[in-house]
């Protein structure tokens, strides 16, 4: 709830929202101010793989860290091999995901895990939820070993492989294509290729961070994801295990703190461990799919861990399947951790800015996949726009940002830097 001494100014659907309220002063007088807001846009090519190749991977890396208020982690793996079949194309994958009802969705990303072949063929991929297309899936095209850009983030669809086997492939979705209310959301996946790509999707997992008044907690998450590739023979530059740092976690007025690791497959009787801080979880042999129990040739290994006792500001995750690491014999011959999420829920009561403090300026605008500098000037005409170092937060499914008062004339806009 806002106090009459507050400016709330919103962005959305692309239009631009001109508020002028009275900023109450300490005078007692009353200042007009004006705030002019402007959204520059650039359209970006829909079908542009924002993604990586490595031979044998590129490893695990974090690609988003963040905190929001009242939120909460929804992770679900459906497993969907087809033993011993090679689909048609267009191949069409339809599953659902139901998530808790909530008051808005703050972050998604769709994961998923698809067998290309034996050679360097190129797959068309597109997606839809609950109707609507997916940005930048239109299609996404990916395949062969041309593309070799090693940067990766939160915002653009990331793929990940070697040009042939196994693709890794990680697509943010907008909150607003899912349903809030507990209903069915339908993903649909279409695989296409001009060549002999083969397309069987071995798992999809949905990763939201859900948002709800209710919840009365801070929450922290990190994403990780890549083709973490590790093998026990280590030759041609193969290496048997994968270190990530996961820095920058607040472990004050901690209630709990997990890890979840998703493995591409595993092999049951065959050793691999995960450390976190050097400690082991989960024992020998975490990664171990046995396809006796449930039917499928190839599927994903979905482990959670209690990591409250030994979370750390800066932690280290160890994926191994090394003998040196004290892995025992026999180990995992080739092994491929793919994503893991750190979630953290704290209570914490400053955290975030009281919304009811009078004469606070509040500027907010919807979340999306690109990201944008809010800057201010107090002369358009000038040219000189100079950037507002306060960092959003994201409060009730919006980017928000919360300045003082002034008594100047200011104006503000958004620009696109990603």
């Amino acid at each position: 709830m806002k106090t009459n001494n507050e400016t709330i100014i919103s962005i959305g659907d692309c239009m631009i929202n001109i508020i002028k309220l009275f900023n109450h002063q300490k005078s007692a007088r009353h200042t007009l101010i004006s705030f002019t807001l402007a959204l520059l846009f650039e359209l970006a090519p829909g079908n542009i793989v924002y993604g990586g190749w490595s031979q044998y991977g590129v490893g695990m890396q974090a690609i988003e860290n963040n905190t929001l208020a009242n939120a909460e982690l929804y992770l679900e793996t459906k497993t969907t091999w087809l033993n011993n079949i090679t689909p048609s194309k267009p191949f069409i994958l339809s599953t659902n995901f139901n998530l808790p009802m909530c008051d808005s969705i703050a972050s998604a990303r769709l994961l998923l895990t698809l067998w290309g072949g034996t050679a360097n063929y190129t797959c068309k991929l597109q997606a839809r939820v609950n109707g609507s297309d997916v940005p930048n899936m239109n299609p996404l095209i990916f395949g062969g070993t041309n593309d070799v850009n090693p940067y990766f983030t939160s915002t653009k669809p990331n793929v990940y492989g070697s040009g042939y086997g196994v693709w890794l492939v990680s697509v943010p979705i907008p909150g607003n294509l899912f349903h809030s209310d507990n209903s069915t959301n339908l993903i649909e996946l279409i695989v296409d290729t001009d060549d002999n790509f083969d397309g069987r999707i071995q798992q999809i997992t949905l990763c939201a961070i859900y948002q709800k008044a209710a919840l009365s907690n801070y929450f922290q998450y990190v994403l990780i994801e890549g083709t973490g590739d590790i093998y026990t023979n280590t030759t041609s530059g193969k290496t048997a295990s994968r270190q990530i740092q996961i820095n920058n976690i607040n472990t004050n007025y901690l209630i709990s703190a997990r890890l979840h690791a998703i493995y591409t497959y595993g092999d049951k009787g065959q050793n691999d461990w995960l450390l976190f801080n050097g400690i082991k979880l989960g024992g020998d042999d975490v990664a171990c799919h046995d396809k006796t129990i449930d039917g499928f040739d190839y599927g994903p290994d979905v482990v959670t861990f209690d990591v409250s006792k030994i979370l750390q500001e800066s932690n280290e995750l160890k994926f191994t399947v090394s003998a040196n690491d004290g892995v025992p014999f026999p180990g995992e011959s080739s092994l491929r951790p793919s994503f893991s999420i750190l979630e953290v829920t704290r209570s914490e009561p400053d955290l975030l800015p009281n919304l009811n403090i009078s004469q606070n300026i509040v500027i907010k605008w919807p979340l999306t996949q690109e990201i944008f500098q809010l800057e201010c000037t107090t002369n358009v005409d000038s040219g000189q726009w100079s950037a507002v170092t306060n960092i959003p937060v994201v409060i009730d499914g919006q980017y928000t940002v919360i300045l003082p008062p002034s008594n100047k004339q200011q104006f503000f806009r958004l620009r696109k830097v990603q």
